[in-house]
């Protein structure tokens, strides 16, 4: 296990992604040697199959990851990953019948194709058969004992329980003498109180002790912890950890102190121009781009329903300046009765069809590329929200106005890790995962968003 921008990555992840890449490129050479030692094949050079080995690597793994098939936290039957490594060989052919029209000196002569493929389907499923099997029966996993019985503790379990795919077991809670409120039949077994750490940490192979204790002015295994961590065992604070595993920071059972004192929070001009200067000539070549998709779209809200193209309305942004966003008109003209706003449903009445299909593909979002221009936005950021919601949020999440010492984005962490924020419950949770993208803000970050962004229009993911 990995740390990545201040996440755990696992390392069995990368692992699985190389050996997949060098699989789809010894199939290729493979076909080539086979068949040029049956005199079937003469045209090609073993520098065209080496560069013909890529191409189809790259198809391959790229699709594989718009599946998920590198997420190992998604549970995938066997007959499902059949299913997607099918779907990667639709992929690759269409994939390649595009190259070979675009550059026709770079086809692929159909016996090669074919066995290539019949290569590649084999040697991958018998891969991740292999792949999985060590995952779930042999593969070393961190146990992590949990100091703490609260709901504090109850948390941080059902998250490594998430993730034991990951490389994470559960081993259990210690707790008062006094008792636990821990559910064991949902998060885990309580292996005893504070004075057994030492013997239960012993006993059970631990390699980290996280402490989540949220009131420490009462019982308190000071001496046990000191013991351990001069005995040289990881013991951690569970926020710390917490947001390396979740990728999000708790805001109900953190002190004002957390943010005061954690390292994060403070950004150099540096970073912040180079974002600027990074946002601005991506929007500009991307509005160059689109320029015809943009006229397209025009055309079609216009012939379904009858109000503008365009759609704008106040945003707060940075320091909580209120600003004009932009979209695609998705809705109905006059959506909001007497002008007031309205979180939006799942399945929202209001939504024209050809609004539903730009949702579907976050296409609607276009426009804001000259809001990214203007200043308004980055391309990377917390998304903003309408005052009339600010208020409404300010008043009942803590900590809500830090997303407002950040100019907002046109994407960004919490977009590609939470669905939707269309309740109070959701902005809630929204808002942790901008809080830690606040903290651990990077360039590295930023683009792992945008390529992850990519990921979710393309599967039209998350919309609503």
């Amino acid at each position: 296990m990995i740390t990545l921008e201040s996440r755990f990555f696992p390392l069995r992840t990368a692992v699985c992604f190389v050996m997949e890449g060098s699989i789809i490129f010894f199939s290729v050479i493979a076909s080539f040697f086979i068949l040029h030692a049956t005199g079937t094949i003469w045209l090609l050079t073993f520098e065209g199959a080496v560069a013909r080995g890529f191409v189809v690597a790259i198809f391959c793994q790229a699709c594989m990851y718009l599946l998920d098939l590198y997420d190992l936290r998604v549970s995938q039957t066997w007959g499902e990953i059949l299913f997607s490594l099918m779907f990667v060989v639709g992929f690759v052919c269409i994939g390649i019948g595009v190259i070979t029209y675009a550059i026709p000196g770079f086809g692929v002569d159909a016996r090669m194709y074919y066995l290539t493929l019949l290569l590649m389907i084999c040697l991958l499923l018998s891969w991740r058969i292999s792949f999985y099997h060590y995952l779930e029966r042999m593969a070393p996993r961190q146990n992590i004992l949990i100091v703490g019985t609260g709901d504090v503790a109850h948390m941080l379990g059902k998250e490594i329980r998430e993730r034991e795919m990951l490389g994470f077991k559960l081993a259990g809670f210690v707790g008062p003498a006094s008792g636990s409120v821990i559910d064991e039949e949902r998060t885990g077994k309580v292996l005893g109180d504070y004075g057994k750490i030492k013997d239960i940490v012993r006993n059970n192979g631990i390699s980290r002790i996280v402490v989540a204790i949220e009131e420490r002015r009462g019982e308190y295994p000071v001496k046990e912890m000191l013991a351990l961590r001069v005995g040289g065992y990881q013991v951690l604070e569970w926020h710390g950890f917490f947001e390396k595993l979740a990728g999000r920071i708790p805001i109900n059972s953190l002190a004002p102190s957390f943010f005061i004192f954690s390292n994060g929070f403070r950004k150099s001009k540096f970073l912040l121009m180079m974002r600027r200067v990074m946002s601005t000539i991506i929007a500009v070549i991307l509005l160059l781009l689109l320029a015809p998709l943009f006229l397209v779209v025009a055309v079609l809200i216009k012939i379904e329903s009858s109000g503008p193209v365009i759609y704008s309305h106040n945003r707060v942004g940075h320091r909580e300046k209120v600003f004009r966003i932009y979209k695609f008109r998705s809705m109905i003209n006059n959506a909001e009765e007497n002008g007031v706003p309205r979180w939006a449903d799942k399945e929202d009445p209001r939504v024209t069809r050809v609004g539903r299909i730009l949702r579907i593909c976050r296409m609607d979002e276009l426009p804001q590329l000259f809001n990214v221009i203007r200043g308004d936005l980055d391309l990377v950021g917390p998304r903003p929200e309408r005052p009339e919601f600010v208020e409404q949020l300010k008043k009942l999440i803590p900590y809500y106005s830090i997303r407002h010492t950040l100019r907002p984005g046109l994407t960004g962490w919490a977009q590609i890790m939470f669905p939707y924020g269309g309740t109070i419950d959701e902005s809630k949770e929204k808002l942790q995962y901008d809080l830690f993208y606040i903290k651990n803000m990077s360039i590295k970050l930023d683009l792992f968003i945008l390529f992850s962004t990519m990921k979710i229009v393309l599967l039209g993911r998350g919309a609503r």
